[in-house]
């Protein structure tokens, strides 16, 4: 099992989230080349860079740096009724980001 964590993470999400919530949680991870894959893509999760978490109009970046220390960051201002999805699945993937053993990145 190449992403043990990612899995899980995705697992959990379906778990936690009605069906037509998690139908709109996207999910996009780029590794430390910049390569983008959606979360059904085979990569290496040691290599992880950052995560994009799209919900309706709101997008979030959970992003790795050099350290292994994420900055969470959003350029939009989230809805109100938004907010207690997002900040469910951002708990949920930072949980399981957390117990990734990253490679060194430059």
């Amino acid at each position: 099992m190449m992403n043990e964590n990612i899995e899980a993470m995705i697992a959990e999400l379906k778990r936690e989230f009605p069906e037509d919530v998690y139908q709109e949680l996207d999910l996009r991870i780029y590794d430390c080349n910049g390569k983008d894959y959606f979360i059904d893509d085979e990569f290496q999760e040691k290599i992880f860079r950052n995560l994009f978490i799209n919900y309706e109009t709101d997008v979030v970046d959970i992003r790795r740096n050099k350290y292994s220390l994420f900055d969470i960051n959003t350029d939009i201002l989230i809805e109100q009724e938004d907010l207690a999805v997002i900040g469910k699945a951002i708990s949920i993937v930072v949980k399981h980001l957390s117990k990734i053993e990253f490679e060194e990145s430059n």
